[in-house]
């Protein structure tokens, strides 16, 4: 029974594959049948795509005729970048938590380093081969990333 559940399984993905490759190929004939040799159509299509924070995908121009092809991926790009153009800007906010204080550092981390191995565990990164990383308000630094808040100010952390 468990064998039958696996076969049928990895049949189900083989054929899921081919299924999304005949859609992707079925979605671009639809629009090179609507859109090849109509610029306006194109543009339409390729400005709704940009609006919309797609990306570009002009490969089923490659379906139309030699003399329509140019002129119709010239439009769908056009009407894409103006779309993308005109688009509302979409803001991505990731919280990232504070980090642990980082341990003291070793030995290891203050001799002098010339790559990032150097520096051991932890999150340091070889800056003017000193080790520096996950500075706190008054430590030295070079730059945002080496302090815990990401404010880097004169070559100190500050808050």
């Amino acid at each position: 029974m468990k064998l039958a559940l696996l076969l049928s399984a990895a049949v189900v993905a083989c054929v899921s594959s081919d299924a999304q490759r005949r859609q992707v190929y079925d979605a671009h004939y639809q629009q090179a049948l609507s859109s090849c040799g109509r610029p306006e159509l194109a543009f339409q299509s390729g400005y709704n795509s940009g609006y919309a924070h797609q990306r570009m995908d002009g490969e089923w121009t490659e379906m139309c005729v030699p003399e329509a092809r140019g002129a119709t991926f010239a439009a769908y790009q056009q009407g894409f970048l103006q779309g993308a153009n005109n688009a509302p800007i979409q803001v991505v906010h990731t919280v990232r938590g504070v980090p642990a204080r980082a341990p003291a550092r070793t030995a290891t981390t203050e001799n002098a380093c010339t790559f990032d191995s150097d520096c051991g565990d932890g999150g340091y990164h070889c800056r003017d081969h000193e080790c520096l990383g996950h500075g706190w308000t008054g430590d030295r630094c070079v730059f945002n990333e080496d302090c815990a808040n990401d404010h880097c100010f004169g070559g100190t952390c500050r808050e």
